[in-house]
């Protein structure tokens, strides 16, 4: 009778200590991975040179850029600011986009791995009509940061 309560108690601590390695497993592969993507997307100096870049360049009045597309591709020629391209080589920056602010449905096949990645990865929870977004590269390694702009409620 006690070898078969010793053999019950033994499987019960087995089978405790395999869940909780296992959910132990899972929280540090979770962590890992978004400390993976916080390398890349939306570190806080990305984000802080996007928001400078997009007061720059009075993203407020583009709204109409758009029009029928879900993401462009923007550049200096379409501000007229003299010093742009400066700004744009001292911040190391690769692309400038405008997207819809919640973007559910694009032509994923037109952008890098890495942006669709990206475009995954952001939420959708503020209130605001349009996204820049900004990819940096530094040393043959991007990164993207976005912030909204255009008021819902105009």
């Amino acid at each position: 009778m006690k070898k078969g309560f010793a053999l019950l108690e033994t499987i019960i601590v087995i089978t405790f200590v395999s869940v909780s390695l296992l959910l132990l497993y899972g929280t540090f592969t979770n962590m890992f991975n978004n400390s993976e993507k916080n390398i890349i997307f939306d570190n806080a100096s990305d984000i802080y040179k996007t928001y400078f870049l997009k007061e720059y360049l009075a993203m407020d009045n583009l709204n109409d850029l758009l029009k029928n597309e879900n993401i462009i591709n923007i550049s200096c020629a379409n501000f007229e600011k003299s010093d742009c391209e400066t700004l744009i080589k001292n911040y190391h920056i690769s692309n400038i986009y405008i997207s819809k602010y919640d973007l559910k449905n694009y032509d994923k096949s037109k952008y890098k791995a890495n942006f669709n990645e990206y475009l995954n990865s952001v939420t959708n929870k503020d209130n605001y009509l349009y996204r820049l977004i900004v990819e940096y590269k530094n040393n043959n390694t991007f990164s993207y940061a976005s912030i909204g702009f255009g008021d819902n409620h105009e």
